[in-house]
């Protein structure tokens, strides 16, 4: 990631000497590119990003969803778009460290400027039918080891992919099952075609809030217990190993040769506060904002190609 630093170095010196910061950017047209449906936790981050610049003067930005590739389709053509300064790009950058690893693409991912750092970390879940006999990690190793278990989730290289991948090293016998999209990853644990899955902890809590048949939560993968689960112990207290341990947020990027005054005025317009009524819809998903700059995003990327790197 040496790249990211030398780079970042580079905008920031330039930025020192440029002329004070004017709107000519915020008058231009803005695309607002992410790589899952419009439906998605990422499609709602994205949205939230193009309303934020709207509510600070700009032309309402135009999104564009190019979902596939576990959340990288859009990199490529982010990358070889029209000229800078008329586009950004909403996304995890779990997944971006994860892909550039498993593909071979992080020079591509390099390229990326990170422009700011938008939502909290999010937390996994590892979750089973209320009805099920797993009622710990325990049972889920004894029962992996006796019979062969399935896991549903979202893919090795989505960003369920560490929790996917340090479940079935530490239970021999369990497997992956992929389930695109927490709706699915429920529905496969609660009518029991796969006997556990992992989804984020805030989608576990809105399950529960709605009702009816719930899952129960045998471990949470953060570096700390979740507040929405005091009582579940993490993934790394279980099994004694404190690296497996991770979190996913969202951040914003500006496409190669965006000129310091752009990437400024992005990150200024995301820099808070923000209305109630742009973040409530987001605090429904369990979306936490927290604005960061580009040095919290660099240092996120550093992060997450670590974890990438250790079950890749």
């Amino acid at each position: 990631m040496a790249v990211i630093q030398r780079r970042a170095l580079v905008v920031g010196l330039t930025a020192l000497g440029a002329v004070p910061f004017g709107r000519a950017w915020a008058n231009a047209p803005l695309e607002v590119l992410h790589g899952y449906t419009a439906g998605s936790v990422t499609g709602q981050v994205a949205r939230f990003v193009a309303a934020v610049l709207a509510s600070k003067g700009r032309p309402a930005p135009s999104l564009r969803a190019i979902p596939g590739d576990h959340g990288f389709a859009p990199v490529p053509p982010f990358l070889a778009g029209p000229a800078a300064g008329s586009r950004i790009l909403v996304a995890d950058t779990l997944t971006l460290m994860m892909n550039g690893v498993a593909q071979g693409k992080l020079p591509e991912v390099e390229r990326l400027i990170p422009v700011a750092k938008v939502t909290n970390g999010y937390s996994t879940a590892l979750i089973t039918g209320a009805k099920s006999s797993l009622k710990s990690w325990a049972d889920v190793v004894s029962a992996a080891r006796a019979r062969g278990l399935k896991l549903a989730g979202s893919g090795r290289l989505s960003a369920y992919g560490p929790a996917l991948a340090w479940v079935a090293a530490a239970a021999p016998g369990v497997t992956d099952v992929d389930a695109p999209g927490n709706d699915r990853i429920f529905e496969a644990v609660l009518s029991g075609t796969t006997a556990i899955g992992v989804v984020t902890t805030d989608s576990v809590a809105a399950v529960m809030a709605r009702g009816g048949e719930t899952p129960t939560v045998l471990a949470t993968f953060g570096a700390a217990r979740s507040p929405a689960f005091p009582s579940v112990p993490t993934f790394a207290e279980l099994t004694g190993d404190r690296k497996r341990a991770y979190t996913f947020s969202y951040s914003v990027f500006a496409p190669p040769g965006s000129a310091p005054s752009f990437v400024e005025s992005i990150a200024r317009d995301l820099a808070g506060p923000f209305a109630e009524n742009l973040v409530a819809p987001l605090g429904q998903l369990g979306t936490r904002v927290a604005a960061g700059d580009a040095t919290l995003v660099r240092e996120t990327m550093q992060r997450d190609l670590r974890v990438a790197r250790s079950f890749l």
